[in-house]
């Protein structure tokens, strides 16, 4: 009688018996302890290994999508298990007397990154196998699972099956010819290369990653064909690091830009331009890229959309770099590279509409085309797929959408002089700014003060006009906003604060015409003091909203340390306000508005406030501290435990623990004004 083949044998498995699996057991029961005992070199272990794959198996059997795959997926499981074994048997880093965190930093980053290379490869090499794998029959799939996923050499793979060598180079030779898998396997490799690049760059310090990554790039570059997938890897190994593109050989882009028509030849001038110090160069292949390719057959959307954009905004810096008419050309093109990348990507078309509008506002340009542009973006926010992505996306509302259309439709109304219809369509459609401070004091929000002050201005209405002005030049700008602006100028003013104060003294001017009034510094006293008081007003209605909605769920514990070893555990804090701050090594962790928190409860015994440090290296921790001189303690969470418990999605995150231990509120984000809302927060747990 010929024996069941797998799926045969499966099928009666998942009906309920019990016998085929013996079967199957039996069947396979040499091969996987064969290749358990060669992985980890221990007979018994092995034994063990063996029971644990054939167990996990039958507990898994029903998700195998293709029964004719099972051979791989069994193979696969004994691989993982073996992995799982030998990293428990390492030996524990024994405690050093005087740490040094350099001596830390290497030896446990070394052991870290070569786990998960190994890890990162071998899986890697599962998935394509896997794929790969399917399309053979399961006479070369064995043999095929046991040289690749099992690393068996031909011999031991004769010797395990009982068929002669020749046979087993047979049968791969055909499977490889089959599946023309030396292609295969090269693209394989290459992802491998590429993903142990980026983790030696995420882990090691930069001239340390630099070192490692830069020969194996030219071995690659040396040893293997020089094709396109080859380049393209080496590519972006070199922009892993710090510099991006900058880092890139010139003789490496003049071999990819041999290859037109393709992604990285997009990419590659995209890094040229990187590369390049004048505006006038890089507008230069910002302008190949457009030459290169239409809507149509650009390879990557996103780039082909960015290179309009890149010259947009080089134009907006230096008008002489374009003409009013190629500005037009320019603005044209987004629209259609945007409209195109939406469809393809199945995101809202408005936004497309929107950004072309807001350019065209910039620039003053055809406002004719603005306004029919708005047209459209209604026209297409009225069909029901539109609104449906909006909903299901969490991309905003049909009505707040609504208003931003009629808000940009009132700025082509300011530009254009019509100062009543401005006004009134600014006034129609206000922003819900009193919803957080994010909303109150963003720059979109402060600009729309700006406009409605111009408008108001325009129609003689100057006590209005001074009013909203007022509001434009003296609310505080965001932390974000701060930090942004200082990568570009350490002394720039918000440009709504300039256009608010030159509004101020226009309309001062227009009102000494009238009557006798005090010096403009006399008037603008008074005029922050009435602003001040409207401030006030908003931030206590901001305040009361903010901390009445808690969350009053039961915090979870954790026990992390510092660079110097010391311990801190949540639960330890019972009876105390605890503020975390979670997120990675960056000025944001530390702005002057965290900082004002903490110095407010610095002398308050109840209060504790705690960096955790979302899963980087040591390193770079120590020397983020070295340079910001925090106050207070940060902690290690490499695994990010802390980050998954309380589903922090971006970094930095505030998260805020009562006297009882209950988590009562996340904040996210770097948008603080003055210290708040931690204050708020802080002061409202205390007094409970």
């Amino acid at each position: 009688m010929e024996k069941e083949n797998d799926v045969q044998l499966i099928q009666r498995i998942l009906s309920g018996d019990d016998e085929a699996f013996n079967a199957l057991v039996q069947k396979y029961q040499k091969s996987v302890h064969a290749l358990v005992w060669r992985k980890i070199g221990d007979f018994h272990y092995a034994e063990e290994i063996t029971q644990d794959t054939f167990l996990q198996a039958y507990e898994k059997l029903s998700t195998l999508k293709d029964l004719s795959q099972f051979a791989g997926w069994l193979y696969v499981i004994a691989n993982r298990l073996c992995i799982a074994w030998m990293r428990k048997q390492k030996p524990m880093m024994q405690p050093l007397d005087v740490p040094s965190i350099k001596a830390i930093d290497n030896l446990t980053y070394e052991r870290y990154v070569s786990e998960q290379r190994e890890t990162e490869a071998i899986e890697r090499r599962y998935e394509i196998a896997e794929e790969l794998l399917s399309k053979l029959p399961e006479s070369e799939r064995e043999v095929m699972t046991l040289y690749y996923l099992g690393e068996m050499p031909t011999k031991e793979i004769g010797e395990l099956l009982n068929v002669p060598v020749n046979t087993i180079v047979s049968r791969l030779h055909r499977a490889r010819k089959r599946l023309q898998v030396d292609q295969e396997l090269l693209t394989m490799d290459l992802e491998i290369y590429l993903s142990q690049w980026k983790l030696i760059a995420e882990t090691l310090p930069e001239e340390e990653a630099r070192k490692r990554i830069y020969p194996e790039i030219e071995t690659l570059l040396r040893t293997h064909p020089e094709n396109l997938e080859v380049l393209e890897t080496a590519y972006w190994g070199y922009r892993c690091l710090p510099g991006l593109a900058k880092n890139v050989p010139l003789r490496l882009f003049d071999k990819i830009l041999q290859y037109p028509n393709t992604e990285i030849y997009q990419a590659a001038l995209f890094g040229l331009a990187e590369q390049s110090e004048e505006a006038s160069q890089k507008w230069h292949y910002y302008q190949c890229v457009i030459d290169a390719f239409t809507v149509s057959d650009a390879p990557e959307l996103s780039w082909y959309m960015l290179a309009y954009e890149k010259m947009l905004r080089l134009a907006e810096a230096d008008r002489s770099l374009a003409s009013d008419d190629y500005l037009d050309e320019l603005t044209d093109g987004l629209l259609k590279a945007h409209l195109a990348y939406c469809e393809d990507t199945q995101q809202y078309f408005g936004w497309a509409y929107t950004a072309t509008v807001e350019w065209r506002l910039k620039f003053n340009n055809r406002l004719d085309k603005a306004y029919e542009i708005l047209e459209r973006a209604e026209i297409r926010l009225g069909e029901a797929e539109e609104q449906k992505w909006l909903v299901e996306n969490n991309k905003g509302s049909v009505e707040k959408e609504h208003k931003r259309i009629s808000h940009l439709r009132a700025e082509i109304y300011l530009q254009q002089e019509r100062w009543e219809e401005a006004y009134d369509a600014l006034s129609t459609n206000a922003p819900d700014y009193l919803g957080s401070l994010w909303t109150r004091f963003n720059e979109r929000t402060l600009n729309y003060f700006y406009i409605l002050g111009r408008a108001a201005e325009g129609m003689g209405a100057w006590e209005e006009a001074r009013r909203y002005y007022a509001n434009a030049h003296f609310a505080p700008p965001l932390q974000s906003e701060k930090v942004r602006r200082s990568h570009v100028d350490a002394h720039a003013v918000p440009i709504h604060q300039v256009k608010g104060r030159a509004g101020l003294e226009r309309v001062h001017h227009q009102i000494a015409r009238r009557k006798t009034t005090d010096a403009f510094d006399a008037f603008l006293k008074d005029t922050e003091a009435e602003y001040r008081i409207r401030e006030a007003a908003d931030l206590e209605k901001i305040r009361q909203q903010l901390v009445t909605n808690r969350l009053n769920e039961k915090a979870t514990d954790f026990r992390l340390e510092t660079l110097e070893g010391e311990t801190y555990t949540l639960s330890a804090m019972s009876g105390k306000v605890v503020l975390l701050t979670v997120g990675v090594s960056q000025p944001m962790m530390a702005t002057p508005e965290v900082k004002l928190a903490y110095e407010r409860f610095s002398k308050v015994n109840d209060v504790v406030v705690w960096g955790i440090n979302d899963g980087e290296a040591p390193h770079k921790v120590r020397e983020f501290l070295d340079e910001y001189q925090l106050p207070w303690p940060v902690l290690l969470d490499p695994h990010r435990e802390v980050g998954r418990a309380y589903q922090i999605e971006s970094s930095p995150s505030f998260i805020l623990i009562d006297k009882v231990g209950n988590w009562q509120y996340s904040f996210e984000g770097p948008h603080l004004v003055n210290g708040q809302p931690l204050i708020w927060m802080v002061e409202a747990l205390l007094s409970d």
